[in-house]
């Protein structure tokens, strides 16, 4: 959901609406609320194939986009990090036939599931960074940038940044850009990390909302049938 961030208007329900409970919502549970990720677009990316569901028209190798929107956002965006943690994503490989198995808290539970579905499946550690871009026009919108394989080094940059720079983990924001990287089995982007500064009031309010909506487990990554890029990531 993407909203202002210095509209006043829109943090404030007209006088005209009902201004107790939100109605209509009774039923919506954690299952039926997500986050889209935030990911690097690579040269085999279903994104940039014409015949794929997934593909997006314009997408190109470096590009960061949106998982659910398919939004392109260029090489690099403004992020504030609200809220990590670190999880085990269970993949079949494409020669068994691919396929998502499921997030577990220890890599124990992975693989002892990873067992039981037999052989294929393996874990991947995966560090989850829920956070928010900031939009040059001042927009905000809530992503998840999953971390795992080669990306973990861009996870550790991004932890360390904020645990040096203090505060809450939202009260700074940061560069994230796609970085070519020369790789023993070919050319391929990953992630990159610098601090910019402190964020605004809107965007620490902002941020407050999200940490206090995650943490009491109201929201969560997408977890949308091909949406978790990182399984078919081998970098």
């Amino acid at each position: 959901m993407v909203t202002k961030a210095v509209a006043k208007k829109q943090d404030t329900l007209p006088a005209y609406m009902n201004q107790g409970p939100a109605r209509g919502q009774e039923n919506v549970t954690v299952d039926d609320l997500s986050i889209p990720r935030l990911d690097v677009i690579q040269a085999l990316s279903p994104q940039r194939k014409k015949s794929a569901p997934e593909y997006i028209d314009g997408a190109e190798e470096g590009q960061l986009f949106n998982s659910v929107t398919n939004t392109l956002y260029g090489e690099d965006v403004t992020f504030v990090p609200v809220y990590f943690r670190k999880e085990w994503l269970l993949w079949r490989d494409r020669d068994s036939g691919g396929g998502f198995g499921g997030a577990y808290a220890t890599p124990q539970e992975a693989a002892a599931e990873a067992r039981e579905r037999g052989q294929g499946w393996e874990p991947s550690e995966t560090a989850q960074h829920f956070g928010l871009i900031i939009g040059d026009d001042g927009t905000i919108e809530e992503v998840v940038i999953s971390m795992s394989r080669s990306k973990l080094k861009a996870s550790r940059q991004l932890n360390t940044l904020a645990k040096m720079a203090g505060g809450d983990r939202f009260a700074s924001a940061y560069k994230v850009s796609a970085v070519e990287v020369n790789g023993e089995s070919g050319d391929y982007y990953n992630l990159n990390v610098k601090r910019t500064g402190w964020v605004d009031e809107d965007v620490y309010a902002a941020g407050e909302t999200l940490y206090n909506a995650v943490s009491a487990g109201s929201k969560d990554v997408s977890r949308d049938h091909g949406d978790e890029a990182e399984g078919d990531d081998k970098y």
